[in-house]
């Protein structure tokens, strides 16, 4: 399928955003652009795919939900000590590409400690949160606590296949718990293969502090495929043991 909705007018889809529908919005998180030059210059030389990756992405959520706000919810860039020279080149590109087609909303990430410097040449400001009546979007880098409907990034989820001769296909999801009204989209960044959730949100350490406080976890996982679009892979817990009890 190519997208779902996990609630009321809440959609995941497998263009790698959230859409809200009744705030005409796209959520998308962890593009990481630039992550390339950072590569580069500690001696792994990688082709420049991620900016090209991440606009047809974009261009797909547009063309598709025509939303009439994009929120970046952080990591748009990748270094988080300077802005390198790729960064200020893919940042200023996309700006220009999208900025006539939807209002574009930056919540900052712990990797775009720079980002306003660059945005301030086009007129943006960079925001902490976005709230709205029904919302509460965060990166998730910081412990902002969680209420109304929170979606947050940062955390990359995956989930990981293996066969039975130990080879390992990863494949990029969504996180959402129903119960404790939180959703995490996964790293829309061509070079993330992302964070195995079967390993890390069922541990007591979180890459992503707010997780912590969750004391009845409730995940639910929905990996993006090629093939087939979205796929329900069911409770995290039933994932241990093999068990997938269908959605809804």
């Amino acid at each position: 399928m190519k997208d779902l909705e996990i609630r009321e007018n809440v959609y995941i889809s497998d263009l790698f955003c959230i859409y809200l529908s009744d705030i005409s919005a796209a959520v998308i998180s962890d593009l990481h652009l630039g992550f390339e030059e950072e590569m580069n210059l500690n001696g792994l030389f990688l082709p420049k795919l991620q900016r090209n990756h991440v606009e047809d992405k974009v261009s797909q959520i547009i063309e598709r939900y025509n939303p009439e706000k994009l929120i970046i919810n952080g990591d748009f860039k990748q270094e988080f000590r300077r802005n390198l020279p790729q960064e200020w080149d893919d940042v200023i590109h996309f700006i220009d590409r999208f900025t006539a087609k939807t209002e574009l909303i930056f919540v900052r990430g712990n990797h775009d400690n720079y980002l306003q410097s660059i945005l301030s040449k086009r007129g943006i400001l960079e925001v902490d949160t976005y709230e709205t009546e029904n919302y509460y979007i965060y990166h998730g880098d910081k412990d902002l606590s969680y209420r109304k409907f929170t979606i947050l990034g940062h955390e990359h989820p995956s989930i990981v296949l293996r066969d039975k001769i130990g080879g390992v296909y990863k494949i990029p999801a969504f996180v959402y718990d129903d119960k404790n009204q939180i959703a995490i989209t996964p790293a829309m960044s061509f070079f993330s293969s992302g964070t195995d959730v079967t390993q890390s949100l069922l541990s007591d350490e979180h890459f992503t502090p707010v997780l912590k406080n969750i004391k009845d976890k409730n995940f639910r996982v929905f990996g993006i495929t090629d093939d087939f679009g979205l796929v329900d892979f069911g409770f995290l817990y039933d994932l241990q043991t093999k068990n997938r009890v269908p959605y809804r």
